[in-house]
């Protein structure tokens, strides 16, 4: 299998990005095909183009971001003017929103290459939007979930299982066709409607039986994973070297309660977007610092809290300069390498403080750990709910411990009451685990249920 997946698999069908341009370059390349060949971008960039070869790269920076901003709603509301004209002559692969079989896919992706496929964004509003890909823009994002895997520890050729929903990025189309996605390219898919105990057996065996030495999975569903892994007494899985988490927090309590359960895995989160592709790989110990693949996308600060990503490589529904929902600190190297420090997650998650300040989940997150510090790190997760001036915090802990829960309620609600005086009536509890609906994000503050987001890839419906 290895000797397939990497050298005809990975490296023949996959073909890694021969990028030699630099960033202005490859920025320049962009602009100049949207400009000319895609509807939405047409004529957008005569000005700058005209000017820009006479500018330092200071002064080329600072008149690309004078270049108008790409929003959601105009993905929404003009998604066809996204398409390049070259992707009128293609094939849809998905029709009237039903996928094709495993071999018909394999075929149009592979051989024919002549195709055009949407995939559906998240939807904080529950109703998501689409971007299309064809052959080119296609293996631009699979190069960029290589990318993370690679920074992550994996090498070409190793094996890696994706454990994800079943109605989620075709999870199921591919499923179907397991054995020759493995032997192809080293990876399998293994679904699952639910994490119970069945599912987790289910992934224990096919991560030994492939002999994986990665893991790609949503940090809510890892989490489960571990829980119920400790919950039947299931010996911790030793073999697995790393595993990738991406798209949603991801709380120092879970993963080093995970790590517990995958005691040799290099466990690692990375940022992307379906719009985009994977952006950044965690940076350092920290899962809210991220390095930016430099060579896939060009990161802006953008006004109200709101990244600007350019993706460099997609020609053929290009975002360019799209206004992420996301918030980071932007910070540039001398060499241009670019760095996401304490990304949070949606600009919309957060709480005002009595200080008028924005608290998001890193605040959680710390008072989680000096908690933990007291009570030998028993608390494994941590959600909050708060509507009107009612507060729920709800901590899960490894172990029942009575001394550990009454020094955790009396802390943890001084530590709301102070920060957060609107809350009035502020509860703790215990549950065992967080029930969740996997086709949405999990988050860990929200108001009401807080699940309002649906995640990328579930809705396989036809963009209109």
């Amino acid at each position: 299998m290895g000797f397939l997946a990497k050298n005809i698999g990975h490296r023949r069908i996959l073909m890694p990005l021969h990028i030699a341009h630099s960033r202005r370059e490859s920025l320049m390349d962009l602009l100049t095909y949207a400009n000319n060949n895609v509807p939405y971008y047409e004529g957008r960039y005569d000005r700058f183009l005209s000017d820009a070869p006479a500018l330092s790269n200071e002064d080329f920076y600072k008149a690309f971001a004078q270049t108008p901003v790409t929003t959601k709603q105009d993905l929404s509301d003009y998604n066809d003017r996204f398409q390049t004209r070259s992707l009128s002559g293609k094939i849809d692969l998905i029709n009237d929103g039903a996928p094709p079989n495993a071999l018909q896919a394999l075929w149009s992706l592979f051989i024919r290459k002549n195709f055009k496929i949407s995939i559906s964004t998240g939807g904080t509003s529950g109703t998501p939007t689409y971007r299309w890909l064809d052959h080119h823009d296609a293996n631009v994002m699979a190069q960029s979930f290589l990318e993370s895997f690679h920074m992550n520890g994996w090498r070409r050729g190793e094996s890696f299982v994706v454990y994800y929903p079943l109605q989620s990025y075709f999870t199921d189309t591919y499923a179907t066709f397991n054995n020759w996605l493995h032997h192809l390219f080293g990876f399998c898919v293994v679904p699952f409607e639910t994490v119970d105990r069945e599912s987790v057996l289910r992934l224990l065996q096919t991560l030994q039986d492939r002999k994986t030495t990665l893991l790609v999975i949503f940090p809510c569903v890892l989490q489960r994973v571990a829980e119920i892994m400790k919950a039947e007494n299931m010996p911790p899985y030793e073999e697995l070297k790393y595993i990738n988490v991406s798209g949603e927090f991801f709380f120092d309590c879970s993963k080093a309660f995970i790590q517990e359960m995958f005691p040799n895995a290099r466990i690692e989160i990375t940022y992307g977007a379906v719009e985009l592709g994977e952006l950044a790989h965690q940076h350092g110990d920290s899962s809210f610092d991220y390095k930016v693949f430099n060579t896939y996308a060009y990161v802006e600060d953008g006004d109200h809290d709101a990244m600007i990503i350019t993706s460099l490589q997609q020609q053929a529904f290009p975002m360019i300069r799209y206004q992420m929902e996301d918030k980071a600190h932007i910070v540039n190297d001398p060499d241009g390498t670019q760095y996401l420090m304490n990304l949070e997650g949606k600009n919309t998650d957060f709480l005002y403080g009595a200080d008028g300040g924005k608290y998001y989940a890193s605040f959680f997150n710390t008072m989680v750990n000096d908690l933990n510090a007291e009570c030998t790190g028993n608390i494994i997760h941590f959600m909050m709910r708060h509507e009107g001036v009612r507060a729920d915090l709800n901590f899960v802990l490894k172990e029942q411990n009575e001394a550990h829960q009454t020094y955790i309620i009396h802390e943890s609600r001084k530590i709301i009451a102070e920060t957060f005086p609107q809350f009035s009536d502020i509860s703790v509890n215990f549950p065992d685990h967080f029930n969740h609906d996997y086709t949405r994000k999990f988050k860990i503050i929200g108001e009401g249920d807080g699940l309002s987001e649906v995640v990328g890839g579930y809705y396989k419906r036809k963009a209109s």
